[in-house]
């Protein structure tokens, strides 16, 4: 996973704006504000599960006050979304500051989705869909008619972090993880790239 010692290696893409910040700062937290201009019409899903997040993940890693989101970050290059404009940085960062996620069952939570267990829990949660004439599954949070199943769906995605423990024990070396930072700091920056 690129660790060293007690370190991850970690990569994310971020704008000029966050860069300077960083610099001048040493360092750069996410507010609402910023989601709600990167997302536009659709943010309000995103800050569905975004808002989900922060009220789990603060209690693995202790959000700072000036934090409002998190940065996203990758264990693979591949992963960071590095667009043309944007940064690409590689940064060092202690494991202790580090929530660990795979990217998959992330997508699932930011599509509104059910995050099972295992393959039995998917089977039986598709099932329950079938049966009640559920086609998009989003519907069950977006809208008011599932109250039980939706409460169903937003705990299942405390299955985002079943594999934080394990990574960070070093019990498994999972290589294809996404990681929430609740800042970045100039002092974890390795490498820029335009």
């Amino acid at each position: 996973m690129g660790a060293k010692s007690n370190k991850v290696i970690l990569y994310t893409s971020q704008s000029p704006e966050v860069i300077k910040v960083l610099m001048e700062h040493k360092v750069c937290y996410v507010k609402r504000e910023f989601i709600v201009k990167k997302y536009q019409e659709v943010s309000s899903v995103f800050l569905e599960a975004y808002n989900w997040y922060i009220s789990k993940a603060q209690n693995i890693v202790k959000k700072p006050a000036n934090a409002e989101y998190p940065f996203w970050t990758y264990t693979k290059i591949d992963y960071a979304g590095w667009y043309p404009g944007n940064y690409l940085l590689v940064l060092e960062v202690p494991i202790e500051e580090v929530v660990f996620f795979k990217v998959e069952d992330w997508n699932k939570i930011l599509n509104l989705k059910y995050l099972a267990a295992d393959e039995k829990d998917e089977k039986m949660h598709k099932d329950m869909l079938t049966k009640l004439n559920i086609s998009i599954e989003s519907d069950v949070i977006t809208k008011p008619f599932y109250p039980n199943l939706k409460s169903e769906v937003k705990k299942s995605w405390d299955n985002l972090f079943r594999y934080h423990k394990l990574i960070k024990s070093g019990v498994i070396q999972e290589r294809d993880l996404q990681a929430g930072l609740w800042e970045l700091r100039k002092e974890w920056i390795v490498d820029i790239k335009l």
